[in-house]
């Protein structure tokens, strides 16, 4: 699990390259796709028996306690100010419907964390400098 605000961050830029390259299938995609899960970002995306917990993954932070205790619990973070989720999207919007909410969840925590980033490097001058 990344321990640092830039390893997240980085991250969750490889989330949102990985749906703008159509990871997900786009508009037509050939199966039933499970946004999180059938990405990179999955520690279990490729192990049959799911042996790494939800709690081990990197977005588990982004889970709403409430939440954390469902399988599949990335399924439950909230998507937009309606606190929609894939879980809850997946039921009421297309594919591509739930795809653009994911991309524009991811875009805004990006900017999030860069902007955390930006105020946390910034060097402030020194508190004893005469002005």
């Amino acid at each position: 699990m990344p321990n640092s605000r830039l390893e997240i961050l980085d991250l969750l830029r490889q989330e949102l390259a990985f749906l703008t390259r159509g990871g997900y299938g786009g508009e037509m995609p050939w199966r039933p796709v499970h946004m999180f899960l059938d990405s990179p970002s999955c520690p279990n995306r490729l192990d049959v028996e799911h042996s790494t917990a939800c709690h081990e993954c990197w977005l588990f932070e982004f889970v709403p306690e409430r939440f954390r205790h469902e399988v599949d619990a990335c399924h439950f973070i909230p998507l937009n100010r309606e606190g929609e989720s894939v879980h809850s999207m997946t039921r009421q919007y297309t594919p591509a419907e739930v795809e653009a909410a994911l991309k524009v969840w991811l875009e805004k925590e990006i900017r999030h964390l860069e902007g955390l980033e930006a105020s946390s490097n910034q060097t402030w001058p020194n508190k004893n400098h005469a002005h």
